[in-house]
């Protein structure tokens, strides 16, 4: 089979004398004279352009314990139509960083206004530092400070080394003293696409400015083996050691056919979720014959028509509580050659208001003999929805978000750890609200992980709708309906030390065992969590609208 290599994006000036020979070099004459391993010879290679590996087959690249330093804030490593490809032995970092970091020198009344002060040996704070998010950690740097809410608002530069945040509302955590980050987000360090099979292996990555790997319209069934998401080293001439790892997830992957298997992860320290799996939720736009309509989606072209398959199952939702009122085959799936306009888009994805910029329509056909199709009716694809996932004997430790966000079926969680996490441990459902990233889930063994004081602060507002240490979820727009999506899931040997919402939560469940589930310290916040969804009556198990519950 035909494999070739490409360096995409033209070096920036400047960079060229600053990137060692032979990182570029090394690989592609590995490739052209047919070597199935290369092995690369230099302990530092520092590029301002991302590694392009296309169509590889069987190709294994051994970085032999090199360290990749990016000196711009692109991709490190891009794999494109890549089949039984290993990347092993690699550091990832990059310099300057995505992130800059400081300590709060003076705090508002009103707790509302924070100044502060950059670190020593860190980024100055210039136009793209000076973000509308904040993370803040304790005094001495070495957690989050998890009594404090995810924070939104307004930085102001004063001068290079100075800033000034405006949160939204007050947050009576802000002390002088506390360390804050500020990070970009722009492009993560490994982006796959149209990838079949890839194995990860021996990789650290210190830090991106996104997410650690992300995968978009593949078959998929990656392995990530004793891969590291951790704080790097401190940079030179600092003084205190960095506050982040990557600026987002760690694992993100959508819209592929298979999921990965992460088995001896440790996984620390992100802008965002350890792993989030997910598929997308579509709206029916407008019919244009019994088994042909068009729908949007509120992004540029994306390659939907690689990954769905014809006889692919179809799923008809009901948009007002997205129970499944019919199912169908799909014939095809390709972009839309009519235009809509903003009103319509804003029609299906009003909670994203006038942000939205681009958009994408397709049309798909059926199979006759399929459920009717409405105009308003929503649809998933259960076939993309990186099902088949696997994610054992790893770490996850040490961030501000949830740490599984599965929104995929057939898979296992097992054996795993869990600690000082400021969201959920473990969350497994539908998120049809909001981002719209699907998935009713069904047939899923989350068994003898082990999870210790997460759920802090975010667990508890009144807009959550996670609110256990392993919870069984669904994000809606109306949590009123009845409709039990999630199926056939087992919760079994796990253990939950300290937790303030429930130990284990189940909403919208149909068809769980909980089994030798070990529970301390859990529901004791003050305030119930998701009250905002109606949600009443914390309790260390805290079953509601499910069915068909085994304890």
């Amino acid at each position: 089979m035909k494999y070739s290599l490409f360096f995409a994006l033209p070096l920036l000036a400047g960079t060229l004398a600053a990137a060692p020979v032979g990182l570029q070099q090394e690989i592609a004459a590995g490739i052209s004279s047919g070597k199935k391993e290369i092995v690369l010879t230099q302990p530092e290679y520092r590029s301002g352009r991302t590694v392009e590996l296309k169509k590889l087959d069987g190709v294994t690249i051994d970085g032999n314990g090199a360290r990749l330093v990016m000196t711009d804030l692109k991709h490190a490593v891009r794999l494109s139509n890549c089949r039984n490809v290993t990347v092993k032995n690699l550091t990832v970092d990059y310099d300057p960083l995505p992130f800059t970091q400081g300590v709060i020198t003076s705090v508002s009344p009103d707790s509302r206004i924070v100044e502060f002060t950059i670190d020593k040996g860190y980024p100055d704070l210039t136009g793209p530092y000076a973000v509308g998010r904040m993370h803040l950690f304790t005094a001495d740097g070495k957690e989050w400070k998890r009594d404090a809410a995810d924070l939104y608002g307004r930085t102001e530069i004063i001068d290079a080394r100075h800033g000034r945040f405006r949160a939204s509302k007050p947050e009576p955590a802000f002390a002088a003293g506390d360390r804050v980050a500020l990070n970009q987000r722009k492009n993560g360090a490994f982006y796959l696409t149209g990838c079949g099979p890839v194995r990860f292996e021996n990789i650290t990555i210190h830090t991106c400015p996104s997410l650690g790997f992300c995968n978009r319209f593949s078959e998929g069934g990656d392995e990530l083996i004793n891969v590291k998401l951790a704080r790097g080293p401190r940079p030179a001439e600092a003084d205190a050691e960095r506050l982040l790892s990557t600026c987002a997830d760690g694992l993100n992957y959508a819209y592929i056919r298979r999921g990965p298997k992460l088995v001896n992860c440790d996984f620390s320290f992100m802008g965002d979720d350890s792993v989030n799996l997910h598929s997308v939720a579509l709206p029916v736009v407008q019919l244009l014959d019994e088994t042909t309509f068009d729908t949007l989606r509120p992004y540029k072209h994306e390659e939907f028509a690689k990954v769905v398959r014809p006889g692919d199952r179809l799923r008809l939702l009901d948009p007002s509580d997205y129970s499944v009122v019919g199912e169908a085959v799909i014939r095809s799936f390709r972009p839309s050659p009519r235009k809509y306009d903003r009103e319509t888009l804003k029609k299906f994805y009003f909670n994203r208001g006038d942000g939205l910029k681009d958009w994408t329509a397709y049309e798909i056909t059926l199979e006759p003999g399929g459920a009717p199709v409405k105009a308003g009716l929503f649809f998933d694809i259960p076939a993309i929805g990186a099902n088949g996932f696997e994610i054992r004997d790893s770490r996850f430790h040490d961030h501000r978000g949830r740490a599984l966000r599965i929104m995929a079926s057939d898979g296992v969680i097992e054996n795993n750890r869990f600690e000082r996490i400021k969201h959920a441990a473990i969350t497994v459902g539908a998120e049809y609200g909001y981002w719209r990233e699907a998935g009713w889930v069904e047939n899923i063994q989350i068994r003898n992980n082990k999870i210790r004081d997460v759920g802090c602060n975010m667990m508890l507002q009144p807009d959550s709708y996670a609110n256990g240490a392993i919870s069984v979820f669904a994000r809606l727009e109306d949590y009123s309906g009845t409709f039990k999506g999630n199926r056939n899931i087992t919760i079994t040997g796990n253990s939950v030390d300290t937790c303030p919402a429930a130990g284990i939560f189940l909403f919208a469940a149909d068809g769980v065992t909980l089994k030798d589930n070990r529970l301390v310290n859990t529901a004791f916040g003050k305030k119930t969590p998701g009250r905002d969804c109606g949600f009443t009556g914390l309790k260390p198990v805290w079953i509601i609208n499910s069915a068909n519950v085994t304890q």
